[in-house]
């Protein structure tokens, strides 16, 4: 009787042990086919902006390692092909996108790798993000996935640089037709402007808080006149997509010759135009003059980018 006992006690451990281990099964299927019909070929816009091929965040959303932060216009947007995970990582891999300028408005066209002069193939991106757990729920992954993207709550405009953000503000308001946003760049989550960023305040910032008065050419004022002007570099995106164009910047040459509060007049997109505002704020002038004295001056420039 006692061996037949064990034996039946056995048998039902065997049984309950298997009963248990379908939930757990279930809950992964359902995992991944949440995150499948959530994000599976969707465009979404990485926080900070960050470059490389492969980009790892730990448990907390910390990005690991130094990553350089780039331009939204170039390494901004990314589509989602695949998404899931692999033990207590969250797997996310995707193409990313490039963000340039036509008559519709900043717009998407896929962003290629140029080597050697010639277009090797889609810039590629993987993202590994530590969950922290085996097991991780949708509302998990979700949380994850919010630390590395935008999302609805977000404002692109708050994010960008300085520089930018009298174009991309306006452009949002629909205030500057040079800085406009198309439909599907404004359709993506932490494109628009949220109801926590101040959109109706333009903060174009024409004139700087400063009581030092600045002026603008004629009148007596003349113009300053650039006697270092180092070429900007061309963007790995623009040179991919062969893309060229000119962007218009507006700056404050200051009494001592150095260009100040620089800001985007007219972009190109594709990562161009942050090229432009950097070599601009190496250039240096011989300072406009009133009646003989320095005198700090608004002007606008144009940086041309040609491949040939």
């Amino acid at each position: 009787m006692n061996r037949r006992r064990c034996r039946f006690v056995n048998t039902a451990a065997i049984v309950s042990l298997t009963l248990l281990a379908i939930p757990a099964h279930t809950q992964v299927t359902d995992l991944q086919q949440h995150l499948h019909d959530q994000y599976q070929g969707k465009t979404l816009l990485i926080r900070g902006f960050y470059s490389g091929d492969h980009l790892h965040y730990d448990s907390t959303g910390a990005l690991v390692g130094k990553k350089g932060s780039g331009d939204w216009t170039e390494d901004g947007f990314v589509v989602l092909d695949d998404v899931h995970t692999a033990g207590p990582r969250l797997v996310i891999e995707g193409r990313r996108l490039l963000v340039t300028r036509s008559t519709a408005g900043f717009q998407f066209s896929e962003r290629k790798r140029a080597a050697g002069g010639k277009v090797t193939g889609p810039v590629l991106l993987k993202i590994d993000v530590d969950l922290g757990t085996n097991a991780p729920s949708a509302e998990q992954a979700d949380a994850a996935l919010s630390k590395v993207f935008l999302t609805e709550q977000d404002s692109l405009a708050a994010l960008v640089p300085e520089y930018w953000k009298p174009c991309v503000r306006e452009g949002l308001i629909g205030k500057d037709k040079n800085c406009s946003f198309s439909a599907e760049v404004m359709a993506i989550p932490g494109v628009a402007l949220s109801d926590q960023s101040g959109g109706a305040q333009s903060g174009d910032g024409e004139q700087p808080a400063s009581q030092d008065q600045v002026f603008r050419v004629g009148n007596g004022v003349t113009s300053p006149r650039a006697i270092s002007q180092p070429a900007p570099e061309f963007s790995e995106g623009a040179r991919g997509a062969k893309y060229q164009g000119v962007t218009t910047l507006h700056l404050i040459v200051s009494a001592e010759g150095r260009p100040t509060k620089i800001r985007i007049l007219s972009p190109q997109g594709a990562g161009l135009d942050a090229k432009a505002v950097h070599a601009v704020e190496s250039w240096r002038f011989e300072p406009a003059r009133l009646n003989g004295q320095p005198v700090p001056v608004e002007i606008s420039v144009e940086v041309d980018f040609h491949l040939y």
